[in-house]
């Protein structure tokens, strides 16, 4: 239902990433000149690892600007997913009224719906970095592998914020308009544009507060360094996301009773 009706229909689910990663590598590549370190180098070394140091312009030829893009895409496809979820579950209720007061209907399906439409999404998303790493001679590693069970808790926790975020949109109306400041924010205090390691020791801790930090950071050193997860982190992660999706289905059935009397 999203792409009904346009031009492109759903070439849009691969048009819409292409383009993220043209504009944002040529802004930091480009104009602020952002480098990655040699752990990030997507480039195989049967393609010539040796010879491009880091990405971005300090590399001096295009052979820089696609590294920096396809590690910037492994990033960006990742807040894609949370930042659709966050921005669409907050009116995901209000745009369907007519299910809350004329129908019975499961009410938590809604935001449910939200969240595996945009794993939809991320999996188109995953096709296109998959490509990418392939056109590039990217050396693909046993441990990616592991991916798909990286991204689990991230998309549980995105379930449990996508209840509380559909709940709260039927009460309080200015939550969509502050939602786009704040994934905004999400970008830019994850690494996603720029690698931890510029980060100053005193404040790099505190991005692990952002969801997409631990998530960002394992996945690229499993594609681009080899390395398996670390799965003490992991377990965590996945603690913690368990603890947010159930704390997300109970506020979501304990305000839904009043969702009929506010709409």
């Amino acid at each position: 239902m999203r792409y009904k009706g346009s031009f492109l229909g759903l070439f849009w689910s691969l048009l819409t990433p292409v383009l993220n990663v043209v504009l944002y590598t040529f802004l930091f590549s480009v104009v602020f000149k952002s480098q990655w370190g040699e752990e990030f180098n997507p480039i195989g070394a049967g393609a010539g690892a040796g010879a491009i140091a880091s990405a971005g312009a300090g590399s001096g030829d295009s052979a820089g600007h696609s590294q920096y893009a396809i590690i910037l895409f492994t990033g960006l496809l990742l807040h894609a997913f949370l930042s659709d979820i966050l921005v669409r579950s907050c009116l995901v209720v209000t745009q369907q009224a007519n299910l809350v007061k004329k129908v019975v209907f499961p009410l938590h399906v809604l935001p449910a719906v939200v969240v595996f439409a945009s794993v939809f999404q991320l999996l188109v998303s995953g096709v296109v970095l998959l490509a990418g790493l392939i056109f590039l001679g990217t050396d693909l590693h046993g441990s990616m592998i592991t991916l798909p069970l990286l991204c689990l808790p991230l998309a549980l926790m995105s379930l449990g914020l996508a209840w509380i975020l559909a709940a709260l949109g039927v009460y309080v109306r200015d939550l969509g308009q502050i939602m786009g400041w704040l994934v905004t924010a999400l970008m830019f205090s994850a690494p996603i544009l720029y690698p931890l390691k510029t980060i100053s020791a005193s404040w790099g801790p505190w991005l692990y507060l952002n969801p997409l930090t631990f998530v960002v950071e394992e996945v690229r050193h499993v594609i681009f360094a080899g390395a398996w997860p670390h799965w003490s982190g992991w377990l965590i992660y996945c603690g913690v996301s368990l603890l947010v999706a159930i704390a997300g289905a109970k506020f979501f059935d304990w305000t839904k009773e009043g969702f009929a009397d506010v709409l």
